[in-house]
């Protein structure tokens, strides 16, 4: 399964892949809102390789899209939905964006490009996305995309701020929360 939008393209990633995503991977500000933190880009080499072998093949919905600028192609990073075991199963929506094309609202239209799979073509009725508290970047983005705020959980080992987002509004709610 391949998204287009106006600015970006989400693959499947390729092993071809590997060398730019470890490139994004190695700056310390990619990686800085990680569980291991800055600590992650010293090992952005092996941290790349892993995934994207296990990613490469992997069927719709279960791993992260590669992500390219649709002008050029350029890798920019990982974009997708997986399910997560360390949070019962959910689905999490999950971004990565190389820091020299932030702030454009590139992660906003990546998450409803992804959303708008999760919900139409690969039938799910709830995705998750956990983030730091201090993480102010990744709660914009998904109070962008109408995510509500539910709860604070651990998941990979840090406290984190819980969001989820509903194919039809959850029983007695509406709306997006304004906390997320």
């Amino acid at each position: 399964m391949t998204l287009t939008t106006a600015r970006l393209v989400l693959r499947p990633f390729a092993a071809s892949d590997v060398d730019a995503y470890a490139a994004i991977r190695a700056r310390p500000e990619v990686v800085s809102m990680l569980p291991d933190g800055a600590e992650a880009a010293a090992r952005a080499r092996a941290d790349a390789e892993r995934p994207v072998s296990v990613w490469a093949g992997a069927p719709p919905g279960a791993a992260p899209w590669a992500v390219e600028a649709r002008g050029d192609g350029r890798l920019l990073g990982h974009f997708g939905l997986r399910p997560l075991p360390e949070l019962g199963g959910e689905t999490e929506l999950l971004y990565m964006l190389d820091s020299g094309v932030r702030g454009r609202g590139l992660a906003t239209e990546g998450g409803l490009a992804a959303l708008g799979a999760a919900f139409g073509a690969l039938g799910l009725r709830r995705v998750i996305a956990p983030a730091r508290p201090e993480n102010a970047a990744s709660l914009a983005v998904m109070r962008k995309l109408g995510m509500r705020r539910e709860a604070e959980v651990h998941v990979f080992g840090v406290r984190a701020v819980r969001c989820a987002a509903h194919a039809a509004p959850p029983e007695g709610g509406a709306g997006a929360c304004t906390t997320c």
